[in-house]
């Protein structure tokens, strides 16, 4: 719950604010890109949507027809308030635990999303860079060019600092939301696995994996973004030998993963 808040308020903030709007207005993708990232837009959203409806049927299961399986989640309606017929309330709670799993479930496609655009971005100039020297004479670079992809990294740049300025909360909160639930749900099926109903042991299993893909995404989009970067420091670096200097500024994505997220610069 901690965490779709965080994840819902975040992205409600930043639509609402129109930030998002203006940072994803500002990127510019060529003809191949903008269909690249259609594609993979279009999987990532049926992924998500698979997920979800597994999600919603496993929970409609467990609430409606497993005579008061997830009732503990109804405290303090079961602990310290009696209610004859259950019935509303589980609906109530299957309702609302329907939109925190949507809350959850989208805010990742869409973060992880965001990651693969600036990753695209920066993986296409290092390949555009990379074009450039084979083409060129002795692998020398004019001065028009290098100002080119440098003011092309720096666009990039600051557009991923601008989605960093606001997905960092999402991130630091899906981390160690996702950490405590991966950590709880292990827990369950270690010394509490429901050896009664099949369904519902299936069902811990899927909510264990579906957390663990979570945290997956969560590290993965930093990593995806800070390996093009780096990779693109040790391409463009040679050119310092022209007597150019090549600036190029990589914000770190995933703030909470400091072993694998640098902030580049030089």
């Amino acid at each position: 719950m901690l965490l779709c808040a965080v994840s819902q308020s975040t992205f409600f903030a930043v639509s609402h604010s129109g930030s998002l709007d203006c940072m994803l207005n500002g990127v510019k993708l060529g003809e191949e890109d903008a269909k690249y990232c259609r594609q993979v837009a279009l999987i990532y959203a049926c992924v998500a949507w698979v997920i979800f409806l597994m999600s919603y049927s496993f929970t409609l299961y467990s609430v409606l027809f497993t005579d008061g399986n997830m009732d503990v989640a109804l405290a303090p309606i079961t602990t310290y308030i009696n209610v004859s017929h259950m019935l509303v309330p589980r609906i109530l709670y299957f309702l609302f635990n329907s939109y925190l799993q949507a809350a959850w479930i989208f805010a990742h496609a869409m973060n992880f999303m965001l990651a693969r655009i600036f990753t695209h971005q920066y993986k296409h100039l290092g390949q555009s860079f990379e074009q450039t020297l084979k083409e060129s004479d002795a692998r020398r670079v004019s001065d028009s060019d290098i100002e080119t992809f440098r003011e092309r990294h720096q666009e990039i740049s600051m557009h991923l600092s601008s989605a960093d300025d606001f997905l960092m909360f999402h991130n630091a909160g899906a981390f160690c939301c996702q950490l405590i639930n991966a950590i709880l749900l292990l827990y369950v099926l270690i010394f509490f696995p429901s050896t009664r109903d099949p369904v519902i042991l299936v069902m811990h299993i899927f909510w264990l994996f579906g957390v663990f893909s979570g945290l997956s995404l969560t590290t993965a989009g930093g990593i995806m973004v800070n390996h093009y970067v780096s990779r693109l420091k040790h391409t463009l670096i040679p050119l310092q030998s022209q007597c150019c200097r090549v600036t190029v500024l990589g914000k770190l994505f995933t703030p909470i993963v400091p072993l694998f997220i640098k902030q580049q610069s030089w």
